[in-house]
C-alpha cells in the first residue's frame, strides 16, 4: 500500500465518522408526519418569555467573529503544527486587520493572539506551520483573486518537500511549473485556470493526478509525466478531452497508465481512430 493510499484511508475514516454522527443527529429531529413546522434557526428565543423575539442573528453576534481572520499559529496558546491539521487555514486576513490584531480579547478579557512582532512573529509562524514535514495538505478555495493571498500560498507551496497527498482544487491557479513536490503521489488541481500540462509542478513520484475542469486545449507537456509512475489520470471537463483520438494519444504518451477519466485502458484505445489525423491538423492537438 502506498503512502498516499494510507493517508486517503485515514482521511476517509474521519470523514465517514463525522458524517454518520451528523446524519443521526439530523434524523432524530425529523417529523415523520410532516405536520410540525420547521424551526426558524434565525429567531432568538428569550429565556424568560419563551417566545421568539424575531431578531435576526448577525455575523457580528457570533463569538467566532473575532477569529474570522485568525490562523492557528497566531493564537496565544497553541502548540499545534500544520502537519497535524487536516485542512489548515492558510489564508491571510486583509492588510488592515493588524490594527486590531494585538487588541482582540475573549469573553474572559484575555488576549486572543500572541504579542510577538517582526522577526519573532515570523519565526513562530514558520515553526508551527512545519510545512517541510507535512505529508497530507489540503489548501482549497483560497480566493486568490485577492492579490495579497498569492505570495502567501506560493510561500507555503515552496516548503512542501515531504507532501504525499496534495489538494489544490479551485484556487484560480495559472501556473505551478516553478514548484517541485518530490514525494507527492496524489495531487488534485481540479477547477483551476491551467492551460497546459507543462504548467504542472515537477512530480517525479506521482501515481494519481486529477486535473478536471481546467482549460487544456492540447496535450502539450504530457510527455513530461512519462517518467513518473502515473497510474490514474483525470482530464474530464477540459476541451482536449472532446478531441478525436484523445484517449489514444494519452495512452501512447503514457504506456504505463491504467485508468483515464475513471475508465480502464481498452483495446480500442491502442488503435488510432478514423479521422484523428485531420483532427490534429485542424485543432493542433499534439503530444510533445
Amino acid at each position: 500500500m502506498t503512502e498516499a493510499n494510507r493517508l486517503l484511508q485515514v482521511a476517509g475514516s474521519v470523514s465517514s465518522d463525522d458524517s454518520k454522527s451528523t446524519a443521526v443527529s439530523a434524523l432524530s429531529s425529523v417529523d415523520a408526519t410532516g405536520t410540525s413546522p420547521l424551526p426558524n434557526i434565525y429567531n432568538v428565543t428569550g429565556a424568560d418569555e419563551g417566545v421568539a423575539s424575531h431578531r435576526k442573528i448577525r455575523a457580528d453576534d457570533l463569538p467566532s467573529k473575532k477569529l474570522q481572520f485568525s490562523q492557528w499559529h497566531e493564537l496565544r496558546r497553541t502548540e499545534v503544527k500544520g502537519s497535524q491539521l487536516k485542512a489548515p487555514r492558510v489564508r491571510r486576513g486583509p492588510p488592515d486587520r493588524d490594527r486590531a490584531f494585538y487588541e482582540l480579547t475573549d469573553e474572559d478579557n484575555e488576549k486572543i493572539h500572541h504579542d510577538l512582532r517582526g522577526g519573532p512573529r515570523q519565526k513562530q509562524r514558520d515553526f508551527l506551520e512545519d510545512w517541510e514535514t507535512t505529508k497530507m495538505a489540503s489548501f482549497t478555495r483560497q480566493e486568490l483573486h485577492h492579490g495579497y493571498q498569492k505570495p502567501n500560498l506560493g510561500r507555503i507551496l515552496g516548503r512542501l518537500k515531504s507532501v504525499v497527498y496534495l489538494n489544490l482544487q479551485d484556487n484560480e491557479l495559472l501556473d505551478l511549473s516553478s514548484y517541485s513536490f518530490p514525494c507527492c503521489e496524489y495531487i488534485n488541481v481540479d477547477s483551476n485556470y491551467l492551460t497546459s500540462l507543462s504548467q504542472l509542478p515537477r512530480l517525479p513520484r506521482v501515481r494519481y493526478l486529477t486535473m478536471r475542469d481546467n482549460d487544456l486545449n492540447t496535450l502539450s507537456g504530457l510527455s513530461g509525466l512519462a517518467s513518473a509512475p502515473l497510474e490514474e489520470l483525470h482530464l474530464t471537463g477540459n476541451p482536449v478531452s472532446f478531441h478525436i483520438g484523445y484517449r489514444y494519444m494519452v495512452f501512447q504518451a503514457l504506456p504505463a497508465l491504467k485508468l483515464l477519466d475513471g475508465v480502464a485502458r481498452q483495446e480500442e484505445d491502442l488503435t488510432p481512430p478514423q479521422g484523428m489525423e485531420d483532427n490534429i491538423k485542424d485543432r493542433g492537438c499534439v503530444v510533445c
